[in-house]
């Protein structure tokens, strides 16, 4: 049984304006990540493990702090700005409640720095992460993702990455250069938000920022259960960077970050489905709601084809892949990394579903989910970070993201009724061929093995019809033709 696609391509109307929007945050996405982690390797190798520990240490401050000044609000944005585009009062709104909340929060961190006891240069390195806080708040990515205007997200984030980028290689020299990382930081969110705030004022002529209680009092009550959930989600994803350097060492806290780095930069598939189906999803749950089981199926099938060839590759490929990447300093990286490869493997279901859930305003039960997820996690990153390290906590994060997975299936399953462990099957045995095949050439280079892997997968998926003719001849549709 197939996947209705033409009900699918029906619903993505028009298909210029989703094939645009994929491919510019698919290809800007990548773009920036890639950018995004030849600046981490930069710094790894610059740094050393202890010194990359100590900036994966500051910025696993900056996200909590990101979090408390935009809780949820964004994403209740860009569904509201889904639903009517000619909404100006909530951005307005928006932009407001988040410089007051960006105040807030600044001050908040700038006395815990000085109260919290610590070296001088890590307090620095904090200090000028979290000024990171004032251009986010002013950053106006939900507007563009509500009214379904990708290309400027992504420019703005290659504006962003290229400026950090390039500061480091002139501000970053060697160790004793270690401030200069969260100030080429800053800068580069500043451009990002400049670039934003310039197109807006070009398409829409003005930005107004209100600052009206009554209501921001019902906005947030509408976003913090997500916010919340968010937050939460957050707090298990930076925890283990802050146990590894409470009770290991900073060479600890490299390894894993080494890791999980590669991790995001994979997770490129989360960020463009959350990016370019969110704003779908909303409309439809408006619109058609009998046509969303289609989009879910859909989704779940592209994103097993996708992460499966990955992660098992990758477990296949792990060692030589760290050794590559940041050099045989980081041989203590190699198992973390095959434990998140997993981790990887469920992170974009929880996400689709997650969202899935907020788009047909549903979001209190993806706070519900996300709580317990939370609750698991966080238990399991200290009592196995303290006794297994960066693996225990790489295996914490799996299993709460299994819990996750699990739960937030069933919540969304109540609303719509879809299939999910039947696309499992024919990518997990296409994957496994190409494991084997590549266990038997695994001598040969690392590139040529990725390319083979891609080769070797594709054939099979083919032979096997992973999709069949008619999925292909819809998805070129979708994301192909214009």
């Amino acid at each position: 049984m197939s996947i209705d696609l033409r009900n699918f391509s029906c619903i993505l109307v028009p298909v210029k304006k989703i094939s645009k929007n994929f491919l510019s945050m698919f290809i800007s996405d990548a773009a920036s990540r890639i950018i995004g982690f030849f600046a981490t390797v930069y710094i790894a190798r610059l740094l050393a493990a202890e010194g990359f520990g100590l900036i994966s240490y500051g910025l696993a401050f900056l996200s909590y702090a990101l979090l408390f000044a935009n809780p949820g609000l964004t994403t209740i944005g860009a569904r509201e700005v889904a639903k009517d585009t000619h909404n100006r009062r909530v951005v307005d709104e928006i932009l407001g409640l988040r410089i007051l909340l960006a105040i807030v929060v600044f001050l908040v961190l700038l006395m815990c720095i000085f109260i919290i006891p610590g070296q001088a240069t890590t307090k620095r390195i904090i200090l000028f992460y979290s000024l990171s806080i004032f251009p986010f708040a002013i950053l106006l990515e939900f507007v563009f993702q509500g009214r379904e205007e990708m290309e400027y997200i992504g420019i703005s984030r290659l504006f962003q990455y290229g400026v950090y980028i390039i500061l480091l290689f002139i501000l970053v020299r060697n160790s004793q250069h270690v401030i200069m990382v969260p100030i080429s930081f800053l800068f580069g969110y500043c451009a990002a938000a400049v670039f934003l705030i310039f197109i807006f004022l070009y398409k829409y002529r003005y930005i107004k920022i209100n600052f009206s209680l009554g209501y921001w009092r019902n906005l947030l009550a509408v976003s913090i259960p997500v916010g919340l959930a968010t937050m939460f989600g957050q707090v298990y994803l930076s925890l283990p960077p802050i146990i590894l350097g409470i009770f290991h060492t900073k060479t600890d806290v490299g390894f894993f970050s080494a890791s999980y780095k590669i991790i995001v930069m994979l997770l490129i598939i989360d960020r463009v489905l959350y990016y370019v189906f969110f704003p779908i999803l909303t409309k439809q749950y408006v619109r058609a709601q009998e046509r969303l089981k289609d989009i879910f199926s859909f989704v779940v099938k592209v994103l097993f084809t996708t992460t499966i060839p990955l992660t098992v590759g990758g477990i296949i490929l792990g060692e030589r892949i760290i050794h590559v990447i940041y050099g045989v300093e980081y041989a203590g990286a190699f198992t973390v990394f095959r434990i998140l490869l997993l981790y990887f493997l469920i992170a974009p279901l929880t996400t689709v579903f997650g969202y899935g859930l907020v788009s047909i305003n549903q979001e209190k039960r993806f706070f519900k989910v996300i709580t317990i997820a939370t609750v698991v996690n966080v238990v399991l990153i200290v009592v196995l970070g303290i006794y297994f390290k960066g693996s225990g906590t790489a295996i914490a994060l799996l299993i709460g993201e299994l819990v996750s997975v699990i739960l937030m299936n069933r919540e969304l399953q109540k609303f719509v009724k879809f299939e999910t462990l039947r696309h499992l099957l024919k990518p997990t045995l296409a994957s496994l061929i190409m494991a084997l095949l590549l266990f038997i050439i695994r001598q040969w280079h690392i590139i040529v093995l990725f390319l083979a892997g891609i080769f070797i997968y594709i054939i099979i998926l083919f032979l096997i019809k992973g999709f069949s003719r008619e999925e292909f001849k819809e998805l070129k549709k979708v994301f192909v033709e214009q």
